[in-house]
């Protein structure tokens, strides 16, 4: 289990105790959101920031999403054990937790072009299929490194068509083949 999964399911736990429950998972996509932008994610990551500048990032984080008091506790532990750095992995997990629970698939495609609808449509169909969800929640992000294809990551799995991966697997049955 990783680190990021670890401080999900132990935050989901607690929300979930509290009456505020529909307010954790607002507050959870509204951080998530703001992961986006690059100024955020310079202040999480600057190693130089004091004690006490990630506890005041992580209090300001906290009110910026209205976080009830389970995301709170969560921000200032992270600040406190100087691991705001994982908060973007932390909250992929907690987001991927809070669908599981309401029957919906969470599935992350990496392209090199934007999916048209009929492909989103099909991804879809086929993982609501193969997991037996009720539904299922597509990220779509653009990796031009991918070359062509997609790989998708849904229930611990990866389905990966890219043409990188196709090629690396190539280069290592020749590799095999010139070793024989």
């Amino acid at each position: 289990m990783s680190l990021a999964t670890r401080y999900a399911t132990a935050a989901l736990a607690v929300a979930q105790e509290s009456p505020d429950y529909a307010s954790f998972q607002n507050s959870v996509a509204t951080l998530a959101e703001a992961m986006n932008s690059p100024a955020v994610l310079a202040g999480l990551t600057n190693p130089r920031l004091s004690p006490a500048q990630r506890t005041h990032l992580a209090t300001m984080l906290g009110k910026a999403c209205a976080a009830p008091k389970a995301l709170t506790n969560l921000l200032q532990v992270l600040a406190l054990n100087r691991r705001l750095n994982n908060l973007p992995a932390i909250l992929l997990a907690l987001q991927n937790q809070i669908a599981l629970r309401a029957g919906v698939t969470p599935l992350t495609v990496h392209t090199t072009t934007p999916l048209t609808d009929a492909q989103k449509i099909q991804l879809k169909v086929q993982v609501k299929t193969f997991s037996k969800s009720r539904d299922v929640a597509l990220t779509e992000i653009i990796k031009p490194e991918l070359l062509g294809g997609f790989r998708a990551f849904f229930g611990g799995l990866v389905w990966d068509t890219s043409v990188q991966s196709s090629l690396a697997h190539l280069k290592a049955r020749l590799s095999q083949a010139n070793n024989a």
